[in-house]
């Protein structure tokens, strides 16, 4: 036995480490302990930054370390020399570098290497662009890294047609750099500027990029990077404000004014309203539910009078010219007009946009026609080779909708069932895109009648599961959804001339979304999953419902639950069995 190493048993290991571990904190919390003591006394002194440095060797990210590091370095400059603090910094540069080599995406440490380099006498700039090839060699993720080039190309005034060839370098490396992708997206502007495409960047330069990205999914299908990029390249265009629809409703003297994109009236922006040339003063407006925060529905009361009474406001004759200008930071934006009968107890209009095949291609992607329709073939192509790849279908899906969606819809809809077959753990994401997608064709037909002002949409048995763009629909009075899978009705609030509405056969456990309908009459929720009387207290701010449709749920098969909702909903028919 003699002349042999002992070994340890696993107790006496565990022992003794712990034994280490208990002396480290010691030494660390005693080092804390002073540094906090110096800083109270406003002692900023190079023991400070030592004991700063032996804590942040050991946990660099403890973050109020290196501020404390900083106000150190600025008191120094008072005193030192620029030969003294040049050294001070290349010694912090090179205590940097052991941090990061422990912790490569720390924030305190890339934040306190900023300051560094923006501080000393003399930063060596190209030192540092190398020292970020070296980090994004090990990982070409590293968007700390990656955030601190950035840094130092302005600091130091490379040339981002130099930092695309870079890029390019690290995409030809591996196709998979997703932050070499992402940062040709930022270089493409300022190096082929061109305000009039999509993305601020030429065609030409455009055309270049699809064909670099399609070598990528060409080469590796599954890979993402490619595809996001792709996605971008295809850009989405920005819907400019615009008024879609305005209703005057007579009898409650109620005006809404319906936009295409949200606005919050009652700071930079006002609707202002004007009868025959002559302005309405003293309006206050109310989104859809009743309060100021932003919507794209506005609604006001000319003082909660009927317009027959008000003959001072409004000229009693037998029409009248309504104008509507939304107006922000003093600058009007967009306007509409609308004649109002005096017979007519609801006058509404609704705005098509012109020379658009389908009001949401735009909204898709803002690229040339013929662009999409080269990359469609190309997407295509992949797909007889990769017949069950979740990103060329899915692209394929995005370029048809943006190109024709009229045209492309029964594939459209092939595809969308064939992703849910594909990518089961996003099964529910393609239900709501292609419930969107029912939606927007349903929107698309009624803007292709020769009236705009349709005023009823059935869609059952379309297996939807939300109800998208209903901010479009504020002229609807009768809604068909019966047979779906919706799961809530939270953006019908903007539904504001419904009558009717059917939502029997669905998934809804509650009502909430169906508040604050002034016209709503009838409401069908039969075998639904309502289960108290609570799930439809939202109604009661209904004035004019009258008629409530609850066979086949949970909240009607118990007595107290019926007489519940009596209490609830006084006065309104409950239909707790069916007709037939």
């Amino acid at each position: 036995m003699h002349g042999r190493l002992k070994v340890k048993s696993t107790a006496e290991q565990q022992e003794a480490k712990r034994k280490e571990r208990e002396k480290k904190l010691q030494i660390y919390n005693a080092a804390t302990s002073k540094i906090f003591s110096k800083k109270k006394d406003g002692e900023l002194d190079e023991e400070l930054l030592h004991l700063c440095g032996e804590v942040l060797a050991a946990n660099p990210d403890f973050y109020t370390l290196w501020n404390y590091r900083k106000e150190v370095f600025l008191e120094l400059r008072k005193s030192k020399s620029p030969t003294e603090l040049q050294n001070l910094f290349l010694a912090e540069l090179f205590f940097l570098e052991s941090c990061l080599r422990m912790n490569p995406k720390s924030y305190g440490t890339w934040h306190h290497r900023c300051f560094v380099m923006d501080t000393m006498p003399d930063p060596d700039w190209l030192r540092e662009l190398e020292l970020c090839n070296q980090f994004l060699k090990y990982d070409e993720r590293n968007f700390h890294c990656w955030d601190y080039r950035r840094f130092i190309v302005k600091r130091a005034n490379v040339s981002p047609e130099a930092e695309l060839d870079f890029s390019m370098s690290k995409i030809s490396n591996n196709f998979s750099n997703y932050s070499s992708w992402h940062y040709r997206s930022k270089l493409l502007p300022l190096i082929h500027p061109d305000s009039g495409q999509p993305m601020g960047v030429s065609e030409d330069a455009l055309l270049k990029e699809y064909e670099l990205v399609q070598n990528g999914f060409f080469t590796d299908p599954d890979d993402q990077s490619n595809w996001f990029y792709h996605r971008w390249l295809m850009g989405r265009g920005e819907l400019k404000q615009a008024v879609n629809s305005v209703s005057v409703f007579q009898p409650e003297g109620r005006i809404s004014v319906s936009f295409l994109r949200h606005v919050q009236v009652g700071k930079s922006a006002s609707i202002s309203l004007e009868c025959d040339g002559s302005p309405l003063k003293n309006i206050k407006w109310l989104n859809h539910e009743n309060k100021e925060g932003h919507s794209t529905l506005w609604i006001t009361f000319f003082l909660f009078i009927p317009f027959r009474l008000i003959g001072v406001i409004l000229p009693i004759a037998e029409s009248w010219t309504l104008d509507v200008q939304l107006v922000i930071n003093n600058l009007s934006v967009c306007s509409a007009q609308i004649q109002v009968l005096a017979e007519e107890k609801n006058s509404r209009k609704r705005w098509v946009p012109s020379g658009l095949s389908s009001r949401f291609s735009q909204e898709m992607s803002s690229v040339k026609a013929e662009t999409l329709q080269q990359e469609l073939e190309a997407i295509t192509q992949l797909m007889e080779v990769e017949t069950d790849n979740k990103w060329a279908v899915l692209t394929a899906v995005l370029l048809m909708k943006a190109l024709d969606p009229q045209k492309h819809e029964a594939e459209i809809m092939v595809n969308l069932d064939k992703l849910q077959a594909l990518d089961f753990k996003r099964v529910e994401y393609y239900k709501d895109l292609r419930s969107r997608f029912i939606v927007e064709a349903a929107i698309d037909a009624m803007d292709r009648e020769s009236s705009s002002l349709a005023t009823t949409l059935s869609l059952p048995h379309r297996g939807l599961t939300k109800l998208y763009h209903s901010e479009l629909l504020t002229l609807l009075t009768s809604l068909n959804l019966s047979d779906n899978q919706l799961r809530d009705v939270r953006q019908f609030g903007f539904l504001q001339s419904l009558r009717e509405l059917d939502l029997s056969n669905n998934c809804l456990t509650t009502c909430h979304g169906l508040q604050n309908l002034p016209c709503l009459e009838k409401v069908v929720l039969s075998n639904n999953q309502l289960s108290s009387p609570e799930s439809l207290a939202t109604l009661q701010t209904c004035p004019y419902l009258k008629q409530l449709h609850l066979v086949g749920n949970p909240v009607v098969e118990q007595e107290a639950g019926l007489e519940g909702i009596k209490e609830i909903l006084p006065g309104v028919e409950i239909i707790t069995q069916s007709s037939s």
